[in-house]
Formats: C-alpha cells, sequence, structure tokens
C-alpha cells in the first residue's frame, strides 16, 4: 500500500498552459493520496509587464502579490493540492555570461525561497520530497525545509535548447548528482542521463484515457464524410516539412488539418499553399477529444535530430486512446506502444503507410490501440512514480 507523501513540486512548467504538461498532470492525479504543493513556473519581471500590457496571459495579480500567492485547488482531508505563484523574478538568461547567471539565479532563489518556505510551514509539510521538474537553475540555490528526499524530473532534452544559454548541462548535472532519483520520459533520455551515481527511471508520458476514449464515435477511418489525417501541438521547426510536402502533394484528396499554436511562420507558410491543407489555433485540453474524433488519422512527422530523439509525445496515446492509426516518422522509440505505430522514414513510405492506415477495416487493430492507451493512463503513470519515489526513498533510509 502506497503511503502519504508530502511533495513540494518545484516547476518549470506553467500551471496553465495551452497544451497538457504531464508534470501537472502526474501531481495532479498524485494529489488523491499525497499533500502536493505545485510552485508555478517563476515569472520574471518582463513577463509580468507584458501580461498587464495584455500581451502574456497568467495570473499577474498573485504574481505582484495583489491576490494571495497561496491557491487550494483540491483538497481532500490531509491530502490535497495546493498552487503557489512566487513573486516576480531577474531574468537570468538575458546574460550569456555565466558567471553573471549563476549570481542571478542565487538572488532569485533566495527570494523565490522565503515563499516557498512559508507556504511549507503553512501547510505543515514534513518529511518532503522535492520533486524538481526541470528547474535547477533556481533548484541548485533553493535551501528547502524540511527536505527528505530530492527527485529530479527531466521530462525533455533541454540541454541544446538555444534559449538556455548553454547552461542547461551544466545546471542539470548539478542538480542530478544530489538527487536520490533521476525520473525521465523515454528509454533514450535514461541512456543520456544515466552518467552519475544517481539512480535514473523512465515513466512515460500517459494520457487522460477516459475523456478521449468516450468521445470515439467513428469505427473505421473515412465514416462521416471526406478523410482527415491530423496533427495536435505545437507548429514548428520540430516538423518534417520536406517530407510533408511531398506527402500532401501526392495524396490531394486527402484534407490534412494542423491544429496548435504556430511558433515557426515558415513551416506554416510552406504547407497552407495546399489546397487540402487546414490550419486551426490550440484548443482548451479538454476540447482535444472532439476535434480528434474528427480525424480518421494522427500523424507526428518530426525530424530525425538529437532533440527530437528524447521526445515521448503526449499526441501518441491521445490518437490511441481515440483507436486512431498513427504514421510517425522514426525518431524516437515510443516504448510499449511502438507495435501500434506505423512508422516511415521517407516521404513514399508515409504515404503509403497513410494509405494503410485510411483504408482499415479490422476493429481489432482499433481496439488493440485503445487497449494500449489504456495502460498509458495518468494515474497509472503517477501510481508508477510514486512506487518509485518510495522505492529509491526506502534504499537511502536503510
Amino acid at each position: 500500500m502506497q503511503k502519504q507523501n508530502h511533495i513540494v513540486c518545484c516547476a518549470l512548467p506553467a500551471w496553465q498552459g495551452e497544451y497538457l504538461r504531464s508534470t501537472v498532470e502526474l501531481m495532479k492525479c498524485l494529489a488523491a493520496t499525497n499533500l502536493v504543493l505545485y510552485v508555478d513556473y517563476a515569472y520574471s519581471i518582463s513577463d509580468c509587464f507584458k501580461a498587464v500590457l495584455g500581451k502574456k496571459k497568467f495570473d499577474w495579480k498573485r504574481v505582484l502579490g495583489f491576490k494571495s500567492r497561496l491557491q487550494t485547488i483540491e483538497r481532500n482531508g490531509e491530502n490535497g493540492l495546493y498552487l503557489l505563484s512566487l513573486p516576480p523574478v531577474l531574468p537570468a538568461f538575458a546574460t550569456s555570461s555565466y558567471k553573471i547567471f549563476k549570481a542571478i539565479n542565487k538572488l532569485n532563489a533566495a527570494i523565490t525561497g522565503y515563499f516557498i518556505n512559508k507556504a511549507i510551514a503553512k501547510l505543515k509539510m514534513a518529511n518532503v520530497v522535492e520533486f524538481n521538474a526541470y528547474q535547477p537553475f533556481l533548484g541548485n540555490y533553493w535551501k528547502l525545509k524540511n527536505v527528505g528526499f530530492k527527485v529530479f524530473y527531466m521530462y525533455d532534452e533541454f540541454t541544446g535548447v538555444p534559449y538556455f544559454k548553454g547552461f542547461a548541462g551544466r545546471e542539470e548535472a548539478e542538480y542530478l548528482s544530489h538527487a536520490g532519483l533521476g525520473v525521465v520520459t523515454s528509454a533514450e533520455l535514461k541512456t543520456r542521463k544515466q552518467v552519475a551515481d544517481t539512480p535514473v527511471e523512465v515513466v512515460n508520458n500517459g494520457v487522460h484515457f477516459d475523456a478521449f476514449y468516450n468521445q470515439t464515435t467513428k469505427l473505421f477511418a473515412g465514416q462521416g464524410g471526406n478523410k482527415i489525417v491530423g496533427y495536435t501541438g505545437n507548429i514548428d521547426g520540430r516538423l518534417d516539412v520536406a517530407l510533408l510536402e511531398q506527402v500532401i502533394k501526392t495524396m490531394p484528396t486527402t484534407a490534412f488539418a494542423f491544429i496548435g499554436k504556430v511558433s515557426d511562420e515558415s513551416v506554416k507558410t510552406r504547407l497552407a499553399k495546399f489546397n487540402n491543407v487546414f490550419f486551426a489555433p490550440p484548443v482548451a485540453p479538454e476540447e482535444v477529444p472532439y476535434l480528434l474524433d474528427k480525424f480518421d488519422a494522427g500523424i507526428i512527422p518530426y525530424v530525425c535530430d538529437h532533440l527530437t530523439a528524447a521526445i515521448y509525445p503526449l499526441k501518441a496515446n491521445e490518437y490511441l486512446a481515440m483507436g486512431l492509426p498513427v504514421v510517425m516518422t522514426p525518431f524516437a522509440s515510443l516504448g510499449e506502444i511502438d507495435e501500434a505505430i506505423l512508422f516511415a522514414d521517407n516521404a513514399l513510405k508515409f504515404k503509403r503507410c497513410l494509405e494503410q492506415a485510411l483504408a482499415e477495416t479490422d476493429v481489432q487493430e482499433k481496439l488493440h490501440r485503445i487497449a494500449l492507451a489504456k495502460q498509458a493512463d495518468w494515474h497509472s503513470r503517477a501510481e508508477q512514480l510514486q512506487d518509485l519515489i518510495e522505492k529509491y526513498r526506502a534504499a537511502k533510509a536503510a
């Protein structure tokens, strides 16, 4: 039987966003049997200026202290979920000097750490699990009270991301060396991060199975009108645009829908020239199942490179939970669901895989995909995570 933990989640992912974030979903599930304090993304002073002017969306009044920083999201006896908004921080990534970067983070950590410790005291949290969701930049300098065990959650590969100015690798290694457990979302990430004495385990991304499965209305591709191939998520440089151009051009009677935020306008420009391509803005997470029910197949056409090799896309299990056939480039292995996915490493194969998917009439294939997705429900992932925390925490105490 799992024991109650007091978990302080120090998060890089913001609590509110356009897309589901694995950190948020795991903490929501863990809060059913644990006391969880979610420390929200550390917004900068410039972020607050933009929010006041309406150029950025977040609760800036809480960040500036005009409203209570500590919110009750869910409460169930001694268990529950609380959200803490930190005061604005100085923009550490504005500098290219590592020495100045560290100095800014030390100052930011001293100020924000006071508010975290204040919340820990108010919630009477003891023997705390410090769950750091890729916030080593402040995490290396926070001195949180009552911490008994540290977990470092590395849900993506950030060491090559330009925004982090090359600082991510050093800060990541420093935090991991002091953690009792590292948790990653893919086997590839485990291979990369298992370089020190700290154990690293895999907890793959999940899906709100019932939310997606319950919206399934079509038995086979092509039912309910013209065939639609869909993609949900960020529209950016990860997409293999050259491959997509060739595939879309040779399938003029099939509609291709791209739903999500356009982060790279050049991608949209190159694809929008085709009459059978449609773009739509991102929708709230709870609306995604209704969109997917319009699709006949889901695609994940990423380029194959060092960054994408470490990705475990949330959309994969979402597609499968709807029973949709999935076609993707072989940018990464997705573990147990690989068997249900059609992989294609060039445009011709991708087209053939799509044609195969759209012509499918085997109901057992659809049911198999749904069954695999059911095993990936977020509640199952959260239980797996809690089991790992208890295992390594007990080993440390022994």
